[in-house]
């Protein structure tokens, strides 16, 4: 049972393994302080545990599961994907490292090449594109933040690093805007970019903007033109709920699906067999259809 104050190795791997899941819960020092106990009451609410800031056993076993399946998304291990030559095959695609970031991950191979067209855009005009992961094994845990019918079980979704924005628009990598209706335009700073005064928000301000100026590339714009979509942010994310309603990082690959046509089963088959997908739980929702009630 660790809480606030407890001291030792296991308080140590607590925040590496928080760290990890990108929870912020400060220097890894073995100290149980009040930005750790933060970090575990971010991870109850978004495992849909009692956010007490207490690591007891039930939200210690959460923490294995989640680190186990943030493994296998990372490794692609777990899932017979793409094995037959009517399916697609998941590949891997380089990021770049940012603070406890990732430097590849994997998608859809459709999806790869036109997310490779974007970070061709980006690295060339001196620009990053970092990760905090795309796929997203079948079985991994639903949870409040974890929806079973994600865009990432099916490789056409990605994820920037979830620090690498809204932190402090003078050096991080990205700096958010509000589009309106809960949309965010993303700017990646670029050495070759556009001079522009951005009016920044961030997870300390979200409703008050900053100024903050640069030189930038519309990343939402270069995405969309590559057939990537944004998502809203949450409703809570405005009325005081977690950082982790932004959403600004999700980025999802709509060319090609139909509205009120494509569903979500059909998409899960592209890149699984029957076998692999059964008794999952993104294949209970197999019916959704995209436009209606997915997507």
């Amino acid at each position: 049972m660790l809480r606030l104050d407890s001291r030792g190795e296991d308080v140590r791997t607590l925040q590496e393994n928080l760290t990890l899941l990108g929870y912020r819960p400060g220097r890894a020092d073995g100290v149980f302080g009040e930005k750790t106990e933060n970090a575990v009451i971010l991870f109850q609410e978004a495992e849909g545990l009692y956010a007490d800031g207490i690591a007891g056993p039930q939200t210690l076993q959460a923490l294995d599961e989640a680190l186990r399946d943030h493994v296998q998304e990372m490794q692609g291990l777990g899932d017979s994907a793409g094995e037959s030559p009517d399916r697609l095959p998941f590949v891997r695609v380089p990021a770049d490292k940012y603070r406890d970031g990732y430097d590849r991950f994997f998608l859809r191979e459709d999806v790869a090449a036109a997310y490779q067209q974007v970070r061709d855009q980006v690295v060339e005009a001196g620009g990053r594109l970092t990760s905090s992961g795309a796929r997203r094994s079948l079985n991994a845990r639903v949870s409040p933040s974890r929806s079973a019918t994600s865009f990432h079980y099916t490789g056409r979704a990605l994820d920037l690093h979830v620090g690498s924005g809204m932190e402090s628009p003078a050096r991080d990598p990205y700096v958010i805007t509000s589009d309106g209706e809960r949309y965010w335009r993303v700017y990646a700073r670029a050495e070759d970019g556009e001079a522009m005064e951005l009016d920044a928000l961030t997870y300390g301000s979200r409703k008050r903007p900053r100024k903050a100026t640069g030189r930038f590339l519309d990343l939402t714009a270069l995405f969309e033109q590559a057939g990537f979509a944004r998502i809203r942010a949450r409703k809570s994310f405005f009325d005081g709920g977690t950082w982790l309603g932004a959403e600004w990082w999700h980025f999802q690959y709509e060319k090609g699906l139909v509205p009120r046509v494509s569903t979500f089963g059909d998409e899960l088959l592209r890149v699984y067999d029957m076998a692999t997908l059964k008794d999952t739980p993104p294949w209970r929702f197999r019916d959704r259809v995209f436009g209606v009630n997915w997507g």
